[in-house]
């Protein structure tokens, strides 16, 4: 049961920065060697000395180190700067893009490759010029400054608010889609609903590991303990709650082995955006709370929030929440999944009450309410009439008279695009 399964190596590979530039390094390594080899047999630079190769491999290569520490510092410096305006678990969202790690992996390659090649050249009136060396490494040195301006394109991509929030957005969107859209039967398993209460003794699994938050769970390895016993696994938390030593994960029912089972759920000390599908909403919320604090006082961040909010909402709205249960066999598994009213709590409730004396914030949040009621069922329509009255008593509370009809108009655009007139 602790074998270290498929979804824990995709969870270390998402979150490993070193594995690319390490393989850069690699790769220098292997095309210094293949290029001492080939210079054996290539003559065509004759006119290059080798005192020269000497001098442009080691510039090229004290340079990319120099270059490298200076230009992923700042980069360092200017996702740390950005993230402020945003939210701090933003900067290893940043890190974690893989053409920042390929562009490291190419400066990485560049300065190896110059440094090994260096043991190739030798001195004196019949040493032979490293014609394949020299012209590889020009091409590093070319490729690496097409990486660096690639990566000023990237940095400065991301760095911007309206495209950190589209990321997010969309990270939001398709994970809920993938992970909640698919029926439990693509897990070799039946949705069955939420059986009744089992009779049968139960007993309580609890965490044995270090504290974190739940990244993810290994329904199928649940699955075939429940196939094989016969009896009813019942998970009691979810993907993002907070677990510690101690804490109860999971019960049993039935003559189901609880030796190990506790190693299905996956906790890490970060929540995960692509098993997560909740913590990209979690994230749109915090950046903004940020630009609703008194410090930062940026509307205009939260109403841009407030867009891809939606766009969530709308996909969320689709899908059946809350928990759900599994048949394997004679067995069953019971998944704890938020309910609608929960998602809709995440997604406008702290925005409704730290924005109830901004009228752009209050305008849109009216706008998506006035939207999203009338397109979904009347089962969801009652989660967002809760919230259509709480604002509307924050606001009635918290803003003059005369400006109440005003913050409770609907606007999609915050302030400049209301749908109606006076």
């Amino acid at each position: 049961m602790r074998r270290y399964g498929g979804l824990r190596v995709r969870l270390w590979w998402e979150r490993a920065f070193w594995v690319i530039p390490t393989i850069g390094v690699l790769v220098g390594i292997v095309l210094a060697s293949l290029t001492g080899r080939a210079d054996v047999h290539v003559d065509a630079l004759d006119d290059i000395s080798a005192d020269s190769v000497s001098s442009i491999l080691t510039a090229v290569g004290g340079g990319m180190v120099t270059f490298t520490g200076f230009v992923f510092s700042f980069v360092v410096l200017l996702l740390q700067f950005g993230s402020s305006q945003y939210s701090p678990r933003t900067v290893s969202y940043f890190l974690r893009a893989r053409s920042t790690q390929v562009i490291l992996a190419v400066f990485l390659s560049t300065a190896t490759f110059s440094f090994l090649s260096l043991l190739t050249v030798h001195d004196g009136p019949r040493a032979k010029t490293p014609e394949m060396t020299v012209l590889v490494g020009v091409a590093l040195l070319l490729a690496s400054l097409l990486a660096f301006i690639t990566l000023l394109h990237s940095v400065g991509a991301r760095v911007r608010v309206d495209a950190v929030l589209a990321r997010l957005g969309r990270a939001a969107r398709a994970e809920l889609g993938h992970r909640w859209r698919q029926r439990e039967e693509n897990s070799e398993g039946v949705e069955v609903g939420v059986p009744p209460d089992d009779d049968r003794p139960s007993a309580l699994v609890r965490h044995r590991g270090s504290t974190g938050q739940v990244v993810a769970v290994e329904l199928r390895r649940l699955m075939r303990v429940a196939r094989r016993s016969g009896g009813r696994i019942e998970l009691l938390v979810r993907v993002g709650d907070a677990v510690s030593r101690g804490t109860p994960v999971m019960q049993v029912h039935g003559p189901v082995p609880t030796r190990g089972l506790e190693s299905t759920i996956v906790v890490d000390v970060e929540r995960s955006l692509r098993y997560d599908p909740l913590y990209a909403l979690r994230l749109l919320v915090d950046v903004a709370l940020r630009g609703l604090s008194p410090a930062v006082n940026d509307p205009t961040t939260a109403v841009r929030s407030l867009d891809e909010i939606e766009d969530v909402l709308r996909e969320a709205a689709t899908l059946e929440l809350g928990s759900r249960a599994v048949a394997a066999g004679s067995g069953v598994v019971v998944i704890r999944r938020p309910t609608w009213a929960d998602v809709v709590d995440l997604a406008l409730l702290e925005i409704v009450i730290y924005g109830r004396e901004q009228p752009q914030v209050s305008r849109r949040v009216t706008a998506i309410l006035d939207d999203l009621t009338a397109d979904v069922d009347d089962a969801k329509a009652p989660a967002l009439r809760a919230i259509a009255d709480r604002m509307d008593a924050l606001v009635r509370a918290s803003v003059h008279d005369d400006l109440v009809d005003v913050s409770l108009t609907a606007d999609r655009q915050g302030l400049g695009g209301t749908r109606r007139e006076g």
